[in-house]
């Protein structure tokens, strides 16, 4: 198999991978009735280097001004 041929089995596996930890991600959530505050927090930056507008360094969990997004 070629080079090229390798790259696109090593993606694929790897978007595999990440779709399977995510739906386990989820899974255990709902399951235990947790609530991911870093990912519904209306003050998230979606930032790989922010964490959030009012508490940039986290962590989430213990923040006072969480407020969950409005739809």
């Amino acid at each position: 198999m070629n080079n090229l041929g390798m790259e696109r089995m090593r993606l694929q596996s790897h978007r595999q991978i990440k779709r399977f930890i995510e739906h386990h991600e989820q899974r255990y959530n709902l399951l235990s009735k947790t609530v991911n505050k870093q990912a519904t927090c209306k003050f998230n930056a979606n930032s790989a280097f922010l964490l959030c507008a009012v508490n940039p360094t986290g962590p989430c969990s213990s923040c006072n001004h969480y407020q969950p997004k409005q739809p």
